[in-house]
């Protein structure tokens, strides 16, 4: 560490006449020398020139990878503030008039580089930006195509009014493991037609997979296709802070920049990108130290990793390399499984029951909102593996390689694993990955226990038990005719249904449904606790203290109490239960509507049908259901 300290420290000795020579070249200055510097005529030259050559930021970065080690020793240096200020920036913008941009998913390249391509686009320079995914991710209750179409009309109206600024859709399938032949090939094609004399890519440090991706992509063209010597690369940052070569003063456009990336309405919905990506510049505006003009307040830059072509996928390489041995050595090593499931049921309020677990000062309980609202989501890690099986690889792949924001996507196959032995190792590598995000989990919240909420994992529990036999169960039943009005509007707030009263053949659709989640319950192995929406509801605190108790949290009176106040309607609603909003997820929070929505005659349907299979459970579990056979 000192001894990169120390290296780091001699490198920014040359910062400033970097920055001059930039500004120089922004301004049309010509430097007192003209062409390339004379052949060194002795031998002092030629060592100064040796030592000039290997202090530069290549050096320094060839350096660093050397004794990092490991992709995780790597983050312990940057974390460490091994480079801080100290190391060389070059300040300015592209020098060439032609910039490719390589995105990930639309909306990447305006949280890291719009200020530098607005700033492009003024100085009269062509820019083509080439987005890769479709960006067909679950958001809210958009369904994923419909997320596409919206994201894409997002990026055109956000670049219409840029003059100089071209588009280009590939629509790769969001989570793809890994880079196709077609992809390669047509990134080939695009280098050829489009000659780019700067190529705008996400930073190889980049945290998300799929942001790293587009770095093997532009690797393997390069390999079909070397780049010219004069090519930049210039690595951008979206979501992992990094220390650069290259730092642009972005504060004439700063306020463009923010509204541009306004445009992805859909986006900051859920989290405001562009109040953090203002955020990321303003804090990246501390390395325009040493640069022309010195901005004291409301400064804004964007942080580059920029090299030729050959330096910057060198680097890339061998980062990449570590990261492939960082997951290898992660997949030798034992990872704690999760500590508990909520395995059911559908529309039995396992929201409110998560929300509550989740605020326990020992327990993370993902997800804790709907809709990604707490950064997680959903993982329907079973019920997607069970597919595995099935004749459609296609959608298992896609449905896995979207799952927990691409989590699982490097580690699915392109092609279909051919035996049963192919397809067990397969279940049991995405089963370690899973127990993996859960103990991320578990550290990122500081909590000893970690558990996770699928409503359909209860249709499953053959597949808990093959990959985390002995794992805590927790389902919650609900009465039928409650859980089918729910779904009801459910689906109208998805666009799945029109509004209206519920048909009967609604009704017979969900009696299906129960019978499903009765017939997977009825199978539920120890350890495992069942609990009643409406005994939670009739009193909290005497439901969750066997709870906590089952999960081995602490449950003195003042826990469940404390996890009531925090799960209360009208804090997730904001508003008070009985007040309906059709909208919302947290509809009306009440028990027994099913007598305002629901026909007497078809409740009386579900009733009857379900009878054998609601003996059966209170026979199995020692319940008493009779209020789910109440007129």
């Amino acid at each position: 560490m000192a001894m990169g300290r120390r290296r780091a420290v001699h490198l920014s000795r040359r910062s400033h006449k970097l920055a001059r020579r930039a500004d120089q070249a922004m301004a049309g200055v010509r430097p007192r020398r003209r062409g390339t510097e004379p052949a060194p005529k002795t031998r002092l030259q030629k060592q100064r020139r040796a030592k000039a050559k290997a202090s530069g930021p290549f050096a320094s970065w060839q350096y660093v990878l050397a004794q990092a080690g490991s992709q995780e020793g790597l983050r312990l240096l940057l974390d460490g503030g091994l480079f801080g200020r100290s190391l060389p920036r070059v300040l300015g913008l592209p020098t060439g008039d032609r910039i490719l941009v390589l995105v990930p998913h639309q909306d990447d390249e305006g949280i890291g580089a719009a200020g530098t391509l607005l700033l492009a686009a003024r100085a009269g320079k062509r820019v083509h930006i080439v987005y890769f995914t479709d960006g067909a991710t679950s958001l809210g209750d958009l369904a994923p195509e419909e997320v596409s179409r919206v994201r894409e009309a997002e990026a055109r109206r956000a670049w219409q009014r840029v003059p100089g600024v071209t588009l280009e859709f590939l629509r790769y399938p969001t989570g793809v493991p890994d880079v196709s032949a077609d992809a390669v090939q047509r990134l080939g094609g695009i280098l050829d037609d489009f000659a780019p004399s700067e190529v705008f890519v996400p930073t190889f440090l980049e945290e998300p997979y799929e942001h790293r991706l587009l770095n093997r992509w532009l690797a393997l063209a390069h390999r079909a296709r070397p780049l010219d010597a004069g090519v930049d690369v210039w690595g951008y940052q979206i979501t992992t802070r990094m220390p650069g070569t290259a730092v642009v003063d972005i504060t004439s456009v700063w306020r463009r920049k923010r509204r541009l990336n306004r445009a992805w309405r859909s986006q900051n919905a859920f989290l405001d990108y562009a109040h953090l990506a203002m955020g990321q510049d303003i804090a990246n505006s501390a390395y325009l130290k040493g640069g022309a003009v010195i901005k004291p307040t409301r400064a804004h830059a964007e942080v580059f990793l920029r090299f030729s072509a050959p330096e910057y996928l060198t680097l890339c390489d061998r980062y990449l390399s570590l990261a492939e041995a960082y997951e290898a050595s992660l997949a030798e090593h034992a990872t704690p499984n999760p500590d508990f499931f909520v395995v059911g049921m559908q529309k039995a309020g396992t929201y409110w029951l998560t929300a509550m677990l989740d605020a326990h000062p020992q327990i993370r309980c993902f997800p804790s909102r709907p809709a990604g609202g707490d950064g997680s989501g959903e993982a329907h890690l079973f019920d997607v593996l069970a597919r595995l099986d099935g004749g459609d690889y296609g959608r298992f792949r896609k449905s896995m390689s979207t799952k927990l924001g691409g989590y699982f996507a490097d580690l699915v196959p392109a092609d279909q694993p051919a035996g049963e032995e192919e397809r067990a190792a397969l279940r049991e590598r995405l089963g370690k990955r899973f127990a993996r995000y859960c103990d991320e989990q578990r550290r990122l919240h500081g909590k000893p226990l970690v558990g996770e909420k699928t409503t359909e994992t209860v249709h499953h529990l053959d597949l808990v038990e093959q990959l985390f036999g002995g794992v805590r169960k927790v389902c919650v039943l609900r009465d039928p005719r409650d859980r089918a009005v729910s779904f009801h509007f459910h689906q109208i707030r998805k666009g799945r249904r029109d509004e209206g009263p519920i048909a009967r053949h609604h009704v017979e659709e969900y009696i299906e449904r129960v019978r499903a989640d009765y017939a997977g319950l009825l199978e539920i192995q120890q350890p495992f606790h069942v609990m009643t929406y409406e005994g939670l509801s009739a009193d909290p605190v005497r439901v969750l203290r066997p709870l906590l108790d089952f999960l081995g949290a602490y449950s003195s009176e003042a826990h469940p109490a404390a996890l009531v106040e925090a799960g209360r309607f009208k804090r997730l609603a904001q508003r008070s239960p009985g007040e309906e909003l059709a909208g919302n997820h947290y509809r009306k929070g009440v028990v027994g509507d099913w007598r305002e929505k629901l026909d007497l005659a078809l409740a009386r349907k579900m009733v009857a049908e379900l009878e054998p299979l609601t003996v059966r459970v209170e026979e199995r579990l020692g319940l008493d259901l009779s209020a789910y056979r109440s007129p």
